[in-house]
């Protein structure tokens, strides 16, 4: 961990800075030794370290600082393992109730009678610090985050990236006074960015002009945790700090340049001194600086390096060996992957083994590689992760799968370096505080940076089936692997887009707020409760059933359930692995189609199969009884059908294929293929139906690539008489016997082109994406004229972020100057409208609110 501290221009003013640091640990080992301290050799060392404070010496005494039996902490202040996380090198942030960087800050904020502000990224932390904070009565302390804070005293737009660049751009001024503070704490200062730098400096601006006049700085981080470049975080904002906060402060009415103090704190408090020792050796390969380990019992375990068949049952021998002979419980393994999502994962293998074999362990499997560990829903579970979802959390024990060449094969195609661990796997790598078990597929090769001929020095080695590396691909595969990717989902091409990217792609089209959200939206819950104390996330499932339900409820047909009993006839997996219990439920459901009594606890379980069949997962569906299938009520559907229904027309088509290869964009040697499922069209309206919080940037990119296949392709999404006709007769006549409302036929001939009003709707080309738990819609189209087509140069950009992404960093001077000027190259400008944010109807409310009271303040006074 790195600790930087702005401090003034004296010797004195720096010796207190480190007597402050040295005092902050102090105090925390008095609480964790202080029902402890039979061995009067260690505390006299300890009271020498307090009487003199010797910061090297306290350092050292922390060092040989052994382990504490559990026993031993009860009742104490602050528990042991909080303490000794500290000032840990590997893992910033990684407790779930005592975050180590905040420890020291709220006991700097007690002892220095100083006014702090604190800013965070993570909303959890935020929340559970502020509890502690509040526990402890510290009124000097402020907390939040930095989208929460813009929130707060900005604009509700600044809950997203967009409405921070925008409080910059525009030089928006705090609606009400901003916290008073002496002291500034930059948490996780390695992911930040340059919107985010932007920001801060903006805060800092606007706290001058009302008295905060330069104040002190502490930077938090971990160069080695910097994990969303993507995003275009960069450790250079804490490594560089001198030159990317200068500026002065005043004290005793003299101004004083502004320099810095840096702590280096490279002990761990937490891993074990095996993990510590295979870390050092076989990922940072001497890199410097290495992690040094407190714990040393030679009886911890070594780290277990398993070559086997990934996609056998042996990952499931070693999960069980965890449970069953080192009696773990469940919620105290990670299970982590570099994608949860990929087409060929053996960790979905895994989950799905589980699932079936043994039921008693509950899993957490996030809906996306992107979705938030939620503890309501984790507690108590087996967690499964990719590596950048593990960051922040910590468990007993970590398995980690693809730690082999194919992470660089299909996941990191574009390393900064070989020679050791990149920043994602070492991040993976440091969850484990005892056991690491690390998977290696036996056709893979070692990974670039290990070490074969000490491998088995600093790990064990299991043998068993396939236990020995044995590269198979050939030259013509490997060559197939680096070839740049050329087929894409629409979701996977707006998923991780830099923002110079998103705003560049949003100059290209044109959006239009043709219908504004309700002030009420449909609220179902978003998490069920299917056993005691056992939660699960059902927000994906509703997503998926909203279109059917209001399909059936309008037309009588339900495309979902048709498409699972499909899958059911194909034996498509996963539905092999359901039981017989579930494949009647199934067809119990189809005939209840058949015979329009579906009820909507039926779509609800058949959108839960959908997702299954998309996602290779059978946990939820096994997870989820068929009695408790009832979050979704009437008075939901009732809502939620009157906000469709005034927009879609009753001939809609539902769940549309679509497809299309672009002959004049390329990818590498191979023209461009897209593939996507669009929600629904109505005539020649395409639209994208969206069940989450809030309508997102990339929810509007979705709809402009299924825009731009729809306008190459001219698919056949309007004939689907044609495609029953050429169905085997079997299917045939299952269509012929549904019964459908008798108002709404269930075949238009498209191809009548003789017939004027059929042709004049099919000649209205446009695109709508529309939020259904509020009924706001945004139509989206293409402005610009001649042969540029709006939606193929969205296209064509999110292609060549993929294939071509911009370098990852740049040479330091070319920070530090893009620095100066506000980094023009990584900040785009605003180009996201502000009513695209969650906070906008917020905004508005309170906009009307202000009206109304300036109305009745006026009335008033005349």
């Amino acid at each position: 961990m790195l600790v930087w501290l702005s401090r003034g221009h004296s010797r004195r003013r720096e010796d207190l800075h480190r007597k402050t640091c040295c005092l902050v640990i102090a105090k925390l080992v008095i609480y964790t030794t202080s029902k402890n301290t039979a061995d009067s050799a260690a505390s006299r060392r300890l009271s020498y370290c307090l009487q003199t404070l010797d910061f090297a010496s306290l350092v050292k005494y922390l060092r040989d600082l052994r382990t504490v039996d559990a026993d031993d902490t009860k009742g104490m202040k602050l528990p042991l393992d909080a303490a000794r996380r500290t000032y840990n090198t590997n893992s910033r942030d990684v407790a779930l109730w005592h975050p180590p960087s905040f420890v020291k800050v709220r006991y700097m904020a007690s002892r220095l009678g100083k006014k702090f502000l604190a800013l965070l990224y993570n909303r959890r932390l935020r929340a559970e610090t502020i509890a502690r904070s509040e526990s402890l009565d510290l009124r000097n302390l402020t907390i939040d985050n930095y989208h929460g804070l813009a929130y707060r005293y900005y604009t509700p737009e600044a809950d997203t990236d967009q409405g921070l660049k925008r409080i910059v751009e525009e030089d928006m001024q705090p609606t009400h006074p901003l916290p008073e503070f002496d002291v500034l704490v930059l948490d996780e200062q390695q992911d930040m960015n340059p919107i985010i730098y932007n920001f801060v400096l903006k805060l800092l601006r606007d706290c001058a002009k009302t008295g905060t006049n330069s104040p002190q700085l502490m930077l938090l981080g971990d160069p080695r945790q910097e994990i969303y470049q993507f995003n275009n975080a960069d450790k250079r904002f804490l490594t560089h700090c001198r030159d990317l906060f200068t500026g002065q402060y005043l004290e005793n009415g003299k101004a004083h340049e502004r320099t810095w103090v840096e702590i280096n704190q490279m002990v761990s408090f937490r891993m074990t001194s095996q993990i510590i020792r295979f870390i050092n050796r076989q990922l940072l390969r001497g890199s410097k600086p290495q992690i040094e380990a407190v714990k040393n019992n030679p009886d911890d375990p070594l780290p277990r390096y398993v070559v086997c068949d990934a996609y056998s049952d042996a990952p499931l021998k070693e999960l069980k060996r965890l449970l069953e002979e080192e009696k773990l419980p469940p919620e105290e393994i990670l299970i982590m992957a570099p994608s949860l999502r990929s087409a060929r994962n053996p960790i979905r293998d895994l989950a799905n083994l589980i699932a079936l074999e043994m039921p008693e362990v509950r899993l957490h499997i996030p809906t996306d590689d992107d979705d938030s560990i939620s503890e309501k829903v984790s507690a108590g579970k087996l967690i499964f992760a990719s590596y950048h979802q593990a960051k922040g959390i910590e468990r007993e024990a970590a398995i980690l799968f693809n730690f082999s060449s194919s992470y660089y094969d299909f996941y990191d195609r574009h390393p900064t370096t070989l020679v050791n661990v990149g920043n994602v796997q070492y991040v993976a790598a440091t969850r484990a505080k005892k056991h690491l078990v690390l998977i290696h597929h036996y056709e893979d090769d070692y990974l670039p940076f290990i070490d074969r001929k000490t491998l088995s020095k600093y790990c064990y080695r299991p043998s068993g089936p396939n236990s020995r590396v044995k590269p198979h691909r050939t030259e013509k595969e490997i060559e197939r692997i680096k070839m740049p990717k050329f087929r894409w989902k629409v979701t996977d091409l707006t998923r991780n887009i830099p923002e110079t990217v998103v705003s560049a792609c949003f100059q290209e089209l044109g959006l239009e707020m043709v219908r504004q959200p309700n002030d009420y939206r449909v609220r179902p819950d978003s998490h069920v409760e299917v056993a005691p104390g056992d939660w699960e996330a059902v927000a994906d499932i509703t997503g998926t059933a909203v279109p059917a339900i209001f399909e059936y409820e309008q037309r009588g047909t339900c495309k979902l359930i048709t498409d699972v009993i499909d899958s059911l006839d194909k034996s498509q997996k996963p539905l092999d692995l359901l039981s017989e219990k579930y494949t009647n439920h199934m067809l119990d459901i189809n005939d209840r189609l058949e015979e329009q009594k579906l009820r909507i606890s039926d779509i609800l379980f058949m959108a839960n199969i959908s997702n299954m069949l998309t996602s290779g997962y059978i946990y939820k569906v096994l997870s989820v009884p068929f009695e408790r299938y009832t979050w979704f009520t009437t008075e939901h559907s009732e809502a939620a059908f009157n906000i469709l229904s005034k927009q879609i027309g009753e001939e809609a088509r539902y769940e549309v294929f679509i497809g299309h290869r672009f002959t004049d964009i390329t990818a590498g040697n191979n023209h461009a293929s897209v593939i996507g499922r669009v929600d629904l069209f109505d005539y020649a309206r395409l639209w994208e139906l969206k069940w989450t919080s809030a309508l997102r940037p990339e929810h509007v990119l979705q709809v402009a690539l299924y825009a731009a296949i729809n306008k190459r392709s001219r698919i056949k999404k309007f004939r689907e008489k044609e495609y029953v006709d050429s169905q085997p007769l079997e299917y045939r006549e299952r269509i012929a016997k549904r019964k459908t409302r008798p108002k709404i036929p269930i075949d238009i001939d498209y191809n009548n082109l003789e017939d004027e009003d059929l042709y004049k709707k099919l000649s209205r080309l446009s695109n709508y994406l529309l939020h259904v738990p509020t009924g706001q819609r945004i139509k989206i189209s293409s402005p610009l004229g001649g042969e540029r087509d709006g939606f193929i140069e969205v296209l064509k950009k999110l292609i060549k972020a993929k294939v071509d992404p911009p370098p990852l960093a740049i040479n330091d001077k070319k920070f530090l100057e893009e620095a100066k000027n506000g980094f023009p190259s990584f900040v785009g400008p605003c180009a996201v409208p502000p009513w695209l944010s969650p906070g906008w109807n917020k905004m508005k409310k309170r906009s009307k609110l202000q009206l109304e009271t300036l109305e009745g303040n006026t009335a008033g006074s005349g």
